[in-house]
């Protein structure tokens, strides 16, 4: 059997879309003749992989780059152009392989078209993994304004749904994002594939306590966009001088809040940081923050990657935000969920939580996170679904 594995990331890109697959890739070399095509490594900057080896593949595996997307930032409707166009070259690409079996993941949504474009011409099947609905989020009322925004992202709505009612099998991540899924595809087959947990990551993160210090430190790691509305922390540090607060990562918001964050010397924004300059991160960081904005959609689909690796730090954790993501965070007692956007209640628990409880709540999130089962075993069930449709 001969699989073609279409994504966006790949490493040596080093974050949830590219670690997920990564995982897949291993796992569906041990069931075919695996293709990977990927862009260029740029996210969120090309110079970053300058000089970089290349990614060690799976045995028998190989990989075809193609252009990486131009625009990471400006417009939604430049950033869906720049997805578009990137979309095109990969699916011309992966026709070249001939494969018996397409596999895409998101988060790009052009992925999905691409993938059925690339089975109607080889006469391939299709497996479609959905990390979100972005198309969905796109129709909320603070993403795009205006009648014309709205059509077009309604129209690319019609049109991805259209899309994911003719491929073979689609997956997700979560038992929330499967319900919608379940939903509108009846009849159609939804499989629930989690992200697991990577064991090189747990063995990285071996948790510590973290150096002395007198002052509390917060640590803010993943995607700076719209959903995460990062604001918050800006108005926790006015409220709060005695806390220090680190935003690592990259994202379209990242400037605006740079230049939000003017005057306040208690925030600093790293961009992106390499695996080990976060372990350091996380090692030196009394409390992880993650928020995610208040959403019906999100309340039912979203269970953010991050918190796992939150949890395998072993670090007390703060989760504004509600749904799976909120239940997770308190069944597995790694600290507190507060209110999406509310600044008192993030103040508030920081201010009462004490040395005691972090520590207690650490080391229950790390106790939680070895309890997972590891990222590829959970890959290879999709692997095993890939192969019974050959």
């Amino acid at each position: 059997m001969k699989v073609c594995l279409l994504t966006q990331f790949f490493p040596p890109e080093t974050f949830a879309g590219a670690n997920r697959v990564a995982a897949m890739a291993a796992a569906l070399s041990e069931v075919g003749e695996l293709h990977v095509v990927a862009p260029e490594p740029s996210y969120p900057d090309a110079a970053a992989y300058v000089g970089m080896p290349p990614p060690v593949l799976p045995p028998g595996a190989t990989l075809t780059r193609v252009r990486p997307p131009m625009r990471r930032s400006g417009s939604w409707a430049a950033r869906a152009a720049a997805e578009l166009g990137l979309a095109v070259r990969l699916a011309r690409a992966a026709v070249r392989v001939r494969p018996d079996v397409v596999v895409t993941s998101s988060p790009s949504m052009f992925l999905g078209p691409a993938a059925l474009a690339v089975g109607r011409r080889r006469r391939a099947r299709v497996v479609w993994d959905v990390r979100d609905l972005t198309w969905e989020y796109g129709k909320e009322d603070d993403v795009v304004t205006g009648a014309a925004a709205r059509a077009a992202i309604g129209l690319v709505a019609r049109v991805m749904w259209w899309v994911a009612a003719r491929v073979d099998i689609v997956t997700c991540a979560t038992e929330g994002l499967a319900v919608p899924l379940r939903d509108r595809l009846r009849g159609r087959r939804i499989e629930v594939v989690p992200n697991g947990i990577d064991a090189a990551l747990l063995a990285a993160l071996t948790p510590s306590p973290a150096p002395p210090s007198d002052r509390l430190r917060v640590l803010y790691a993943g995607l700076v966009g719209h959903a995460q509305q990062l604001e918050v922390l800006l108005e926790v540090a006015r409220r709060a001088p005695q806390v220090d607060i680190t935003v690592a990562g990259d994202g379209p918001a990242r400037r605006r809040l740079e230049e939000a964050a003017t005057g306040l010397p208690n925030v600093t924004f790293t961009g992106y940081v390499s695996p080990a300059q976060l372990t350091e991160l996380y090692r030196t960081s009394d409390v992880l923050f993650a928020q995610l904005q208040r959403s019906e959609l999100h309340r039912i689909t979203a269970a953010p990657s991050k918190l796992q690796e939150y949890m395998a730090a072993g670090r007390f954790i703060v989760y504004a935000g509600e749904g799976s993501a909120a239940e997770l965070v308190e069944r597995a007692g790694a600290g507190v969920v507060v209110p999406p956007g509310d600044t008192g209640a993030i103040v508030a628990a920081l201010a009462t939580v004490t040395t005691e409880e972090r520590i207690a709540c650490g080391k229950s999130a790390r106790a939680y996170a070895e309890s997972l089962p590891s990222r590829v075993d959970q890959m290879r069930r999709l692997a095993t679904l890939t192969r019974s449709l050959a």
